[in-house]
């Protein structure tokens, strides 16, 4: 009773700002997660499968949950290939990706901005189409890696490498997700100050024990968050177990989730596929509280204090040579491989290289895409939901996080949880929730971009973990000594914790763009001619047997939005440089 009284007191207290921006901002929230999640749970609750969960026929029934629990295939094949799948995925993207955020942020590695530049730039590729393009270097018969293999070691029949197993699977998903890790560990070595681990080796400790004892537990908040977020996001993947994993006869769960709302007859089972994603939910409730729990004594994580310090990089000395070769290594196998694989598919289709001449080239997809209406108004929707999207994202979890870890007002414990939980909501299953809500609605967006815009907001896990990690290290004592020089709520946001967070915030919108630009799910639901996006048209050329237009589509995505990546990293780094 006496901790309530003390929240509304200093509640209170705040200027009226104080009181209706954070108030706004969670139930701005609480509308974009709160609708994709109610649908969750009510279709999940609804039934039989011939009727949709929001016909006049259906009714409340626990029949899809006693059929997810009597399935025996969830018990002999679905759990332990996805446990196998998300385990592997995990433990091999955190390695690269904070090997490779190391390199960049820590060390005095030549063109760190260029290097990042290249790592993020798988990120802009829509996953079916590298897919596509892996396929087409690994596969076990006609890949043309495997050709140029078996050829030079004189090897007969498959492989000697197979993208359609396991162990492809994990490595290809991996792949996928090391620039998405390594963008969040990124931020929190950029904003971590060097002095403890300056003073530990004064103290003649080894580089080894200060790296255990130092700056391990420094990083415990920046660790956990992206290791959480890219066990979360790989359980719901379905569109490499789609395209490799279904060859490799591998059951992953969330591919489940695309069969039952894509059956070979008859109506999708919304019903059973929102049933499904139910473990998602209670998966993030854990991990959020396990977090939680790890990092409760923040005080024990700031680095960022009111006593300046400059950033000091180690010097990699004899080991530079092998780490340039590291970093080459990944990007040739993530991102220049599999670009130069759509540039020759543009240009000569399906050909293999090595049999065809380079007078067979045809350019002729670029030059119909400068006069086509349709590519143009694609990237132009594309750039601007992802910017528009991405900036509501990073304000919303910026602000949800502030009222998380710095506030006392009421239900910010629930609002925490609520956040997270977006990420256990499916995107198949947002957009089916934004198609519903927003065809009852006489709004009037349905079918245009802003319903795109809306649709990409709900996902606000991502920024609010990135943004509390950030707050975490920065301690109180700012904000408290701008509070007793008379500053109002405002101005001590914009002018002190704001810029403090500006590489964190930067990173959370990057992140989020870059999962803007990439979207295939959402837009495919929500398809209109006036909303099309760059993803939907790449899968459409394809799916009609277009591959050239389709490879050349992608190329020029990739063309035109790898220049604002780099510049907006250069910004990032200015203050650090």
């Amino acid at each position: 009773m006496k901790q309530a009284e003390g929240a509304l007191a200093r509640l209170a207290g705040l200027d009226v700002l104080a009181r209706l921006i954070p108030a706004l901002g969670a139930a701005l929230a609480v509308g974009l997660i709160g609708v994709p999640l109610t649908m969750l749970v009510y279709a999940a609750l609804r039934g039989p499968s011939d009727f949709l969960p929001f016909e006049d026929g259906a009714h409340y029934t626990l029949d899809n949950l006693r059929g997810l629990i009597a399935d025996p295939a969830l018990v002999t094949r679905i759990l332990p290939d996805t446990l196998v799948f998300v385990a592997g995925t995990v433990a091999l993207t955190t390695t690269i990706a904070f090997a490779l955020a190391w390199l960049t942020e820590r060390t005095d590695l030549p063109g760190r901005n260029i290097w990042f530049t290249l790592i993020v730039a798988p990120l802009l590729v829509p996953v079916p189409v590298i897919a596509i393009a892996w396929i087409m270097l690994f596969g076990p018969n006609a890949g043309w890696a495997n050709q140029f293999l078996r050829a030079l070691g004189g090897l007969t029949g498959e492989g000697p490498l197979n993208v359609f197993s396991m162990s492809g699977l994990i490595a290809c998903q991996s792949i996928v997700s090391a620039p998405f890790v390594f963008i969040q560990i990124s931020a929190a070595l950029r904003g971590m100050s060097p002095l403890l681990e300056e003073a530990a080796a004064m103290a003649g400790a080894s580089a080894l024990t200060t790296f255990r004892r130092i700056t391990l537990p420094v990083l415990t908040p920046g660790l956990l968050a992206p290791i959480i977020l890219v066990t979360l996001v790989t359980f719901e993947q379905f569109e490499l177990p789609l395209i490799i994993g279904l060859p490799a006869k591998a059951n992953i769960f969330a591919f489940r989730i695309y069969t039952e709302l894509n059956p070979a007859s008859g109506l999708p089972n919304y019903g059973a596929a929102c049933a499904i994603s139910l473990p998602f939910l209670a998966l993030g409730v854990f991990s959020l509280l396990l977090y939680n729990r790890a990092t409760r004594r923040a005080e024990r994580f700031v680095t960022v204090t009111g006593k300046a310090s400059a950033q000091r990089r180690l010097a990699l000395g004899r080991w530079r040579i092998p780490a340039l070769l590291l970093l080459c290594a990944y990007v040739a196998i993530a991102a220049l491989l599999p670009l130069l694989t759509l540039i020759w598919t543009s240009l000569f289709g399906y050909a293999p290289p090595g049999g065809v001449s380079m007078s067979a080239a045809n350019p002729l997809p670029y030059r119909n895409f400068l006069g086509d209406p349709t590519v143009w108004r694609a990237l132009g929707n594309t750039l601007m939901v992802a910017t528009l999207s991405a900036l509501l994202v990073t304000a919303l979890g910026g602000l949800i996080a502030w009222i998380v870890a710095r506030s006392s007002l009421p239900g910010r414990r629930a609002l925490d949880i609520l956040s997270f939980m977006s990420l256990g909501v499916p995107a198949v299953i947002a957009g089916l929730a934004v198609m519903v809500l927003y065809l009852s609605l006489p709004i009037g967006i349905y079918g245009t971009i802003w319903i795109l815009v809306i649709a990409y907001s709900y996902r606000l896990a991502t920024t609010t973990r990135l943004a509390k990690s950030g707050l975490m290290q920065i301690h109180r004592e700012l904000e408290e000594a701008a509070d007793m020089s008379g500053a109002r709520w405002l101005a001590t946001q914009l002018r002190i914790l704001i810029p403090l967070l500006a590489p964190t915030l930067g990173s959370a919108f990057l992140v989020a763009f870059i999962i803007a630009l990439r979207e295939f799910t959402i837009p495919f639901i929500l398809y209109s001619s006036e909303n099309l996006v760059l993803p939907v048209l790449i899968w459409q050329l394809f799916q009609n047997g277009e591959p050239a237009r389709s490879a050349a589509l992608g190329v020029l995505m990739i063309a035109a939005i790898l220049p604002g990546i780099f510049a907006l990293r250069l910004l990032l780094t200015r203050r650090k440089a």
